[in-house]
C-alpha cells in the first residue's frame, strides 16, 4: 500500500510529498530506525540518499536509535510488508531524482511517527540552492610544516630515536592524529631531549636560544619554519647589525613574535596598537624600521604605521614581497562569501578560537551565522526559506566536512556550488629548506576572486569548481 501525505513546510507551503510504502525486505529491528543511503526497489534502479545525515540528525535529536546503512531492493507489499518505508524524492537535473528516507520495523508506532516526521521536516525544504564555498583555512606555511612533519616521521619510525615536535602547534586535527600515531610527541621545550632526538622546529620558527640550545644537546634538527617567518628572522638580524631599532608589529603572546625579536635582542620593541608608538624610545630617530609579524592581516597595520611614521618620519618597512598576505586573504574570502549569502555555516568545533573569529567576522560583514560542528547538526529550520549558504572551514574543522555538508545539501533539490577565494600573489620566495630550489608562491600583490559556478550536483554529489 502507498499513502500519500503532503507536508505543511515550516513556511506552510506545500513542498515534496512523502509517500508511505508497507515494503518487504528491508531489515529494521525494533527500536531503530533506518536511514537508507542507497536503496533500490524491484522497478528501479538504485537511488542515492546524499541527504541521509541530516534525516539522521533529526533521528538523533529526537533520542532514536539510527543506523545509516544502504538498503536492499525491496518490493511494495501493501500491508504485509517487513518495514514501513517514508521516502520523498527530488528530481536531478538530467533526470533520475535523489530520495529523502526512513524505515522503521511494522507496528513499531513511535519510531514510525518519528521517522516519518524527519523525513517530512527535510522534505518541506527540499529546494534549489547555490553555496558559496571558501577555500582552505590552512595558508602554504602550515601545510608546508605539516608534510615536513610527515616525512620526517615516517622517515625515523622504528630507529629508536624520540621525533619531537615544538609547540604551540597549529595543524589540521586530521594530521595531529597522524602525528600521534606515529609516535611524535609535542613539547613545549628541548628539557627532555636526549643527544640524537630528532626535533622538528615549527612553521612559526623558534628563538636564537633554542636553536642554541638544540645544537648543544646534539639534536638532529629538522626545521619546518615557514620561509616568510624565516625571511622575518632574518630581515629582523639584518637590520639590528646594522644599527637599526626594529618595531615589530604584532601581539606580543603571538608564537612567531618572540622568534623574530630573538634576533634583535635589545634592538626591537613589539608594538601591537597606536599607543604603543606613543611610548616607544629610541635612541636615534633616524635609525627605525618596522615590519608586520606574519599571520596577521596587512591591514591591521596601517594605523601603527601611520602612528609611528608621525613620529618617526624616517621609519622604513619592509618591501612588499616579503610580506604575509594569507591572513589577509583570508579575512576578505570570509567578507565576500558572508556578503554574497543568506546564510554562513562556520564548520568545526564552534569553540575553538578559530572558529570564534571566523564566526565575529562573518557577522561583522552583516551576515547570518551558526557554527557547526557536524553535518548531523543541520536542522531544516535553519535553512528554510535559504537560497544562497556560504560555507567557511575553520582551522578546527575535520578534513572532508565541508564536503559532507555540500554532499548532503545536494540531496534537497538541485545545488549549484561556487567557490569564492581571494587570493595575493607576491612574488615568489624561494623556500631555504629545499635544496632543489623549490618555490613557495604567494602571487604578486594582486587579488583575485574565482567565482565559477557548477553544473548542479548529480547523484553522486555536488561538484567543486577549482581555482
Amino acid at each position: 500500500m502507498t499513502r500519500w501525505a503532503r507536508p505543511g513546510g515550516i513556511t506552510g507551503t506545500p513542498s515534496v510529498p512523502v509517500r508511505e510504502i508497507h515494503a518487504s525486505g528491508l531489515s529494521v529491528q525494533r527500536g531503530e530506525v533506518l536511514v537508507p543511503t542507497v536503496f533500490g526497489d524491484e522497478l528501479t534502479e538504485r537511488v542515492s540518499c546524499p541527504a541521509a545525515p541530516l534525516v539522521a540528525g533529526s533521528l538523533q535529536r529526537k533520542g532514536r536509535q539510527v543506523r545509516l546503512a544502504p538498503a536492499p531492493r525491496y518490493a511494495d507489499s501493501g500491508a504485509d510488508g517487513d518495514a514501513v518505508l517514508y521516502l520523498a524524492t527530488c528530481p536531478r537535473p538530467g533526470g533520475g531524482y535523489t530520495a529523502i528516507a526512513a524505515a522503521t520495523p511494522r507496528g513499531d508506532r513511535l519510531s514510525a511517527a518519528v521517522a516519518f516526521a524527519a523525513v517530512q521536516e527535510w522534505a518541506a525544504v527540499a529546494a534549489s540552492r547555490v553555496v558559496l564555498a571558501a577555500g582552505s583555512p590552512w595558508c602554504n606555511g602550515a601545510l608546508r610544516a605539516a608534510e615536513i612533519y610527515r616525512r620526517a616521521a615516517a622517515e625515523h619510525a622504528g630507529s629508536g630515536r624520540t621525533v619531537r615536535v615544538l609547540g604551540p602547534l597549529s595543524l589540521p586535527p586530521e594530521t595531529a592524529a597522524e602525528l600521534d600515531m606515529l609516535g611524535v610527541v609535542q613539547v613545549t621545550s628541548l628539557a627532555d631531549a636526549a643527544e640524537g632526538d630528532v626535533v622538528l622546529f615549527p612553521a612559526h620558527g623558534v628563538s636564537s636560544q633554542v636553536r642554541a640550545e638544540a645544537a648543544e644537546r646534539g639534536l638532529v634538527v629538522i626545521d619546518a619554519t615557514c620561509p616568510l617567518v624565516a625571511q622575518a628572522q632574518e630581515g629582523a638580524g639584518r637590520l639590528a647589525s646594522r644599527g637599526q631599532h626594529v618595531v615589530l608589529i604584532g601581539q606580543r603572546h603571538a608564537a612567531a613574535a618572540a622568534p623574530i625579536a630573538s634576533r634583535a635582542v635589545g634592538q626591537v620593541t613589539i608594538v601591537e596598537n597606536t599607543g604603543g608608538t606613543t611610548t616607544l624610545n629610541v635612541t636615534d630617530a633616524q635609525r627605525i624600521s618596522y615590519m608586520l609579524q606574519p599571520g596577521l592581516p596587512v591591514e591591521s597595520a596601517s594605523g601603527v604605521i601611520s602612528a609611528l611614521r608621525s613620529r618617526y618620519p624616517a621609519a622604513q618597512g619592509a618591501p612588499p614581497s616579503g610580506l604575509c598576505y594569507a591572513p589577509s586573504d583570508r579575512l576578505a574570502t570570509v567578507r565576500a562569501v558572508a556578503t554574497g549569502s543568506d546564510l554562513v555555516l562556520v564548520l568545526g568545533d564552534p569553540q575553538s578560537s578559530d572558529a570564534r573569529q571566523v564566526v565575529a567576522q562573518a557577522r561583522d560583514a552583516g551576515a547570518r551565522v551558526q557554527a557547526l560542528g557536524s553535518v548531523f547538526e543541520l536542522t531544516p529550520a535553519l535553512i528554510d526559506g535559504v537560497t544562497t549558504i556560504g560555507i567557511i572551514e575553520s582551522t578546527s574543522a575535520q578534513s572532508g566536512l565541508a564536503a559532507q555538508v555540500i554532499a548532503a545539501m545536494g540531496g534537497l533539490g538541485q545545488l549549484s556550488v561556487v567557490r569564492r577565494q581571494v587570493r595575493t600573489e607576491p612574488p615568489a620566495l624561494e623556500d631555504p629548506q629545499d635544496g632543489a630550489g623549490r618555490h613557495l608562491r604567494g602571487g604578486q600583490t594582486q587579488a583575485y576572486r574565482s567565482a565559477t559556478a557548477v553544473a548542479p550536483a548529480g547523484v553522486t554529489g555536488p561538484r567543486m569548481a577549482s581555482t
